[in-house]
């Protein structure tokens, strides 16, 4: 099977509400674990979100095989080397690539590095600033501000 109409099927898969269900909670409930990504990596928090790693990919390893037999119930064959060969190209693309969100969600499967970037990529659409988190960030808004007002009224006197 040709890579795009493969990865058209696989997008098309994740996007079903029971898989997206899947992947959703999975990250939901696992929030605090996801929170360890930039921990030194000898530390314990560091094996906690290996841990996770492996479990993610226990996951998706299942949901990627109710896939193929899916897809051999329709007579197409397509093998879990298939799969990660299509998704892993696709997933080296440029950044500013239009890539399948499937993508992300079984590279981050296939490799520790691709997971980090699926939690960081989680993380920064997920977590807002609350409190003083929302506070601190005001006040170095409005010390640059007032640093340039200062600056300013320097240069005109």
């Amino acid at each position: 099977m040709d890579a795009g109409p493969l990865l058209e099927s696989l997008d098309t898969f994740f996007g079903e509400g029971a898989n997206t269900d899947a992947i959703g909670n999975f990250l939901s409930e696992e929030q605090s674990v996801m929170q360890m990504l930039d921990n030194p990596h000898d530390s314990r928090e560091a094996l906690e979100l290996y841990s996770l790693f492996k479990r993610y990919s226990t996951l998706v390893d299942s949901m990627l095989h109710t896939f193929t037999e899916r897809e051999a119930a329709k007579g197409t064959s397509v093998s879990l080397e298939q799969l990660a060969d299509a998704v892993m190209q696709e997933w080296k693309q440029d950044q500013d690539y239009a890539r399948y969100l499937c993508t992300a969600y079984v590279a981050g499967a296939l490799d520790f590095d691709s997971f980090k970037q699926l939690v960081r990529d989680v993380n920064e659409i997920t977590t807002y600033p609350v409190g003083d988190e929302l506070s601190d960030d005001d006040n170095d808004d409005n010390e640059s501000e007032s640093t340039s007002d200062d600056d300013q009224e320097r240069d005109d006197a």
